[in-house]
C-alpha cells in the first residue's frame, strides 16, 4: 500500500449545537457517527478523548453521533461493536488504536457502504471505504526529549503502554532528542524504560513510577499510554518529580506536567468527517501526518529551554534536517531501543 504523505489544511466549515449519545442508549438508533473505544475510554485525557471531542466538535447539533466501549476489546469483541454501530444506523466509523487491525480489516470488506477512519493501524491495508491515518510521533517524542535535556533534567524515564508501533515511535523519538541534547551541551543522561502492557491505569504503574523517583533518582518521566497518567502524575506528585503529557495538552492534570508531546488526532478526524459530509472522501489511502509533531511550550513551566530553542529545533524536524529513527528500526529480537538505536549520550535502563 502505498503511504500518502500530507499535511492537514484548515477547515473553515461551522456547525453548531449538539446531538450526542454515550453507549447506554444502545438501543436507539440512527446515529451517523460512531467513535469505538478500545482499552481507553472517551475520558481517558488522552487518543480516545481527543478522537471523540473532535466529532462532537464537528458534528454538533447538524449530525448525530454516539460512541461505544466495548464489553470485550479482543478482535471478536471489537468487530461485534463495530456490527452494533452499524446497526445503530452509523454510516462512519471511527476506530483510534492498532488493535482495530483485525477487526476494521473484516468490517470494511463485510460493509462496503460504511465508511472507515482507522487511526494509528499501521499493518492495516485500507479498501475504498476506508482512510486510514498514522502519525509521526518520533518527532514529538524527539523534541519533548530534547526539552527535558536541555531545561537541566539528566535522569529520565519513559513509562509506554503497549509496545505499538505510536508507543514506539514516541519513545525512541524521545531517546533521540534527549541524546543529541546532551551531547551539545557535554552531559551523561540516563532513562529508565519500561512498557507497562496495559493503557489503562493500574496500582503496579505507579508503585514501579515511585521507585524511579525515590530509588533511581529518576526527575522526570514521559508518560505515553492512555489512562497510565494518572499513576504518573500521581506517583510524581507524591515525590517531587516532574512529568511529560502525551497526544493531547494534559497540562492541566497535574502541575507537574513540564510539557506534552502532541499529534493531530482531533485534526485527522476532523478532516476525514469533513471530507465525508462534502462527498470528497477518498478511500484506500494511508495518509501520514508528518510535519504535525510538535509539543506545548508553556514560558512560565521552562527556565532554560526557551521559545527560541523550541522553534529552531521544530523547523529543523519539518525541514528534515534531523535523521529520525522510528518503529521500523525496531529489531526482530528485541524491544530494548538502546540495541537499535545510536545513543552517544544516553544509557538506557530497559525493564521487560
Amino acid at each position: 500500500m502505498k503511504k500518502l504523505f500530507a499535511s492537514l489544511v484548515a477547515l473553515s466549515l461551522l456547525l453548531v449545537g449538539c446531538s450526542s449519545s454515550d453507549d447506554s442508549d444502545s438501543s436507539s438508533d440512527g446515529y451517523e457517527v460512531a467513535l469505538i473505544t478500545d482499552s481507553g475510554s472517551v475520558t481517558d485525557k488522552s487518543f480516545n478523548q481527543s478522537a471523540y471531542e473532535a466529532i462532537e466538535e464537528y458534528c454538533g447539533d447538524t449530525i448525530s453521533y454516539k460512541y461505544y466501549a466495548p464489553q470485550d476489546t479482543d478482535d471478536d469483541g471489537l468487530y461485534a461493536t463495530i456490527e452494533q454501530a452499524i446497526d445503530n444506523g452509523a454510516k462512519i466509523i471511527v476506530t483510534p488504536g492498532y488493535n482495530f487491525t483485525t477487526a476494521v480489516t473484516q468490517a470494511e470488506a463485510d460493509f462496503p457502504d460504511v465508511t472507515f477512519v482507522a487511526i494509528d493501524q499501521t499493518d492495516l491495508e485500507p479498501t475504498e471505504n476506508t482512510i486510514s491515518y498514522i502519525f509521526a510521533e518520533n518527532e514529538s517524542g524527539y523534541l519533548v526529549g530534547y526539552a527535558a535535556v536541555k531545561e537541566g533534567y539528566t535522569k529520565l524515564g519513559f513509562m509506554g503502554g503497549m509496545a505499538g508501533d505510536s508507543v514506539v515511535n514516541y519513545g525512541v523519538g524521545f531517546l533521540q532528542g534527549a541524546n543529541d541534547a546532551a551531547a551539545e551541551l557535554g552531559v551523561d543522561v540516563t532513562v529508565n524504560y519500561y512498557y507497562t502492557g496495559t493503557y489503562s491505569a493500574d496500582p503496579s504503574i505507579k508503585t514501579a513510577c515511585d521507585n524511579w523517583f525515590v530509588n533511581d533518582g529518576v526527575e522526570i518521566v514521559f508518560s505515553c499510554g492512555g489512562q497510565i497518567c494518572s499513576n504518573v502524575f500521581a506517583s510524581a506528585e507524591e515525590n517531587g518529580g516532574m512529568s511529560i503529557g502525551v497526544d493531547v495538552d494534559q497540562g492541566d492534570e497535574s502541575t507537574t506536567v513540564l510539557t506534552s508531546a502532541l499529534k493531530g488526532v482531533s485534526a485527522a478526524v476532523t478532516e476525514a468527517l469533513d471530507a465525508f459530509n462534502n462527498d470528497t472522501f477518498e478511500g484506500g489511502q494511508v495518509v501520514t501526518l508528518t510535519g504535525s509533531g510538535d509539543m506545548v511550550y508553556s514560558a512560565d513551566k521552562f527556565t532554560n529551554f526557551t521559545q527560541e530553542d523550541y522553534e529552531a529545533i521544530l523547523a529543523k524536524i519539518q525541514n528534515s534536517e534531523i535523521d529520525l529513527y522510528s518503529c521500523d528500526d525496531v529489531t526482530e529480537n528485541s524491544s530494548d531501543p538502546s540495541t537499535y538505536i545510536d545513543l552517544s549520550n544516553v544509557t538506557v535502563k530497559y525493564q521487560s
